[in-house]
């Protein structure tokens, strides 16, 4: 387990149901209690915060500790002083009982992506447990079963061997980067237990908590008769919001691919290809430049390029090339030429990103916005044997990287929405079914009162 989120979660589904019957219809009154005692799955993660994680507050000793503790003050103030729990202090021990079981299942769960200090202060070795599941091709079913297999390093190697035990200028020159992205959509069991833990015990809570007072009652009252449509308007705006965020990503990569035959002759010129992309801040542009099957040797310009620098680019060459094609003026192919090549030079040494490709092969240059605009992808014609009538078979791949803050947040926001609306029909449903039970049982023993008397 690597997610704080997922250890409290999960960990609270597993202790209700462990927890038995008297104690699930003891903290079924308060399952706001029973949220804030789950909270303590992440106690041991502390060790976070002083670059020892998975080490000492990771150690089972601890939550066995508290536990025996906690049992034997109950055996000594039961059984040998014969003494009477009161309410708050029965309370308060089954809560410490149920803290320490939280930040054992921590540990335990912790050795499957370890290693975890799992025996300290006892043992100072780190331990891990592999869990293999073993896939046999030759066999029908394929699964043929578990395998599990301890493995075991010192203190100072399991230290040393987990990220988070590393300085922040250590991890930012580890990663090469301040920043790493981690998409929800590679987590999504994680995300949906935690969901499912806030609807079920925070928000059993306090849905509780509103039934003590007569206008949130009310207002839970009228919301009932709208079970259905909340139901649909819940499902449609889950699935917009997962496909507006997580299904098209925080970061989307997409290709442009063009083909061409680039020329350049006295009577007629393709001299290259062009794509514009509006991409806004953080997107980036790469392009890789590729020709093949040249008639003789060349040179080909791959830039990125704003829109100003393209439009200059391209109104030049059209000014060169009408005066070419002005009989009047007489200018050479000579002309034509060199005129051409200098216009397409000075365009590169002014572009964002630019390389000249001359061989048979793939080279890229990328550029990276820092605020909203339109570049362009340049793929052009730069020096070739001009003695001869020339053509070159090319192509242009232009990738784009796109970063979707906004959309991707949005569409998380409208599916945690669309998710909790969906949720409260069955909610109000549960608690519906609990108050028919509850009128059942009063008036059984109404009934009862009336027949003694």
């Amino acid at each position: 387990m690597t997610w704080g989120p997922t250890h409290v979660a999960l960990e609270a589904f597993l202790v209700w149901v462990g927890i038995g019957k008297k104690n699930r219809e003891i903290f079924s009154d308060k399952r706001g209690l029973f949220a804030l005692l789950s909270l303590f799955a992440l106690f041991p993660d502390i060790d976070i915060f002083i670059f020892l994680h998975r080490t000492y507050l990771h150690s089972i000793v601890w939550p066995i500790g508290l536990i025996l503790g906690t049992i034997i003050w109950l055996i000594v103030t039961k059984y040998i002083q014969k003494k009477t729990l009161g309410e708050k202090a029965d309370l308060f021990a089954r809560s410490l009982i149920i803290i320490g079981v939280f930040i054992l299942l921590h540990c335990i769960l912790d050795l499957t992506t370890g290693p975890v200090l799992l025996f300290y202060p006892f043992d100072n070795r780190l331990y891990n447990l592999n869990a293999y599941m073993i896939w046999d091709l030759d066999f029908p079913l394929l699964f043929k079963g578990f395998n599990f297999e301890w493995t075991s390093i010192s203190l100072k190697e399991g230290i040393s061997t987990y990220f988070l035990n590393l300085s922040p200028e250590d991890r930012i020159q580890y990663f090469g980067a301040e920043f790493i992205y981690i998409y929800i959509t590679d987590f999504p069991l994680h995300a949906l237990i935690f969901v499912a833990w806030f609807i079920f015990f925070p928000m059993m809570a306090i849905i509780d908590w509103t039934k003590k007072y007569q206008k949130p009652m009310k207002l839970y009252t009228s919301i009932k008769k709208f079970r259905n449509p909340l139901l649909a308007f819940g499902l449609i705006l889950l699935s917009f919001g997962i496909i507006l965020g997580p299904a098209l990503r925080l970061e989307r990569v997409e290709d442009r691919e063009f083909t061409s035959t680039l020329f350049f002759s006295e009577e007629q010129t393709n001299y290259g290809l062009v794509q514009s992309f509006e991409l806004d801040k953080r997107d980036s542009l790469n392009l890789a430049a590729d020709f093949a099957e040249n008639n003789s040797y060349c040179t080909i310009g791959a830039a990125i390029a704003t829109g100003e620098q393209f439009s200059t680019l391209a109104g030049s060459l059209e000014v060169i090339f009408n005066q070419y094609n002005n009989e009047s003026l007489s200018l050479s192919y000579s002309w034509l030429i060199t005129n051409y090549q200098t216009t397409v030079n000075h365009f590169l040494a002014s572009s964002l990103k630019h390389h000249n490709v001359v061989a048979n092969s793939t080279q890229e240059i990328s550029f990276v916005l820092s605020q909203k605009a339109t570049l362009y992808s340049v793929f052009i014609l730069v020096d070739w044997n001009s003695s001869i009538d020339f053509q070159v078979q090319t192509q242009m791949i232009s990738t784009l990287t796109i970063r979707r803050t906004a959309e991707f947040y949005t569409g998380i926001s409208l599916a945690s929405i669309g998710l909790i609306v969906t949720l409260i029909p069955f909610v109000l449903a549960f608690n519906s079914k609990q108050d028919v039970e509850e009128k059942t049982i009063a008036k059984g023993e109404a009934g009862d009162i009336e027949t003694n008397d």
